[in-house]
């Protein structure tokens, strides 16, 4: 695309500017937006660098020749001779490369991979199925999991749409290269621990049903995590796995509470948790 400053395209320069300005700015912050477990993306930046990041793209500091961040009549009406500042091959053209901001270039899958990563190194633990006479389906439920009929419609949905975009050659499975070496979310190890625990037959692919599933298990979990840690820090401690009341015999909380805490330190973390939890909820 090309933008040639004569006489008769000139009454529509600014106009086309700021559009080409704001697609630009969009593309931008939502390829800065967190993602969530399941791929999607978030939110805007919450704070005011894309008002400053606004006034960085090399249009917009064409225009505002006094560096004021406010475009005057007199700027708008010289905006012509400004932008024309920008054509670097001087052909009287701006092309999108003259226009587009220079982010830098992107890391390198071997970069991402050497960044320093915090490792969760678990404790295997052991396979329970009753704690004082009680199931460990059982204790899930009283613990507040409802499972598959617990969840929304909408949500269900949402993991199928997500089971098929990761299924790039739709053959109804994942595969490890599909979601682990070739997935774009999260670190390859975290994807290839959700690979692992999702796959329940370990037939070494992860069906639509063992997909939905893992998702339904992981997130339920994590609401009734939080629900427990009262002081928000991303621990449960025993004090506060007995004091939520999930489960009113105080004695069978304090064996369940050891039978989730897998390395016996006292301190339950969120990791360590969905471990023993996936595994009584797929016996």
């Amino acid at each position: 695309m090309e933008f040639n400053f004569t006489m008769n395209t000139r009454p529509y320069l600014l106009s086309i500017t700021f559009i080409l300005t704001g697609g630009i700015l969009f593309n931008y912050s939502y390829a800065q937006r967190p993602n969530t477990d399941d791929g999607r993306r978030q939110g805007p930046p919450q704070s005011s660098s894309g008002r400053n990041f606004m006034w960085s793209l090399p249009v917009l500091k064409s225009l505002d020749t006094d560096g004021d961040k406010i475009i005057s009549e007199k700027e708008i009406k010289e905006a012509s001779k400004s932008l024309i500042k920008l054509d670097k091959n001087g052909d009287g053209n701006l092309t999108i490369d003259e226009i587009r901001p220079n982010f830098g270039p992107r890391p390198s899958r071997s970069e991402e991979d050497s960044t320093p990563k915090i490792k969760f190194n678990p404790t295997k633990p052991i396979l329970v199925r009753e704690i004082l006479d009680h199931s460990t389906k059982e204790i899930l439920k009283l613990l507040g999991a409802k499972g598959v009929t617990g969840a929304k419609k909408s949500e269900l949905q949402n993991y199928k749409r997500l089971f098929g975009f990761i299924d790039r050659n739709k053959d109804g499975k994942h595969s490890k290269k599909e979601y682990v070496d070739n997935g774009r979310y999260l670190t390859s190890e975290s994807r290839a621990g959700i690979f692992n625990a999702s796959d329940s037959n370990n037939d070494g692919f992860v069906s639509e049903k063992e997909h939905i599933q893992n998702h339904i298990i992981t997130n339920e979990a994590k609401i009734i995590f939080s629900s427990m840690d009262s002081d928000n820090d991303n621990k449960l401690s025993t004090k506060e796995f007995i004091q939520s009341k999930k489960l009113k015999d105080e004695r069978l909380a304090k064996e369940v509470y050891s039978a989730f805490d897998s390395n016996s330190n006292g301190e339950l973390t969120i990791p360590e948790y969905l471990r023993v939890w996936g595994m009584w909820a797929r016996q």
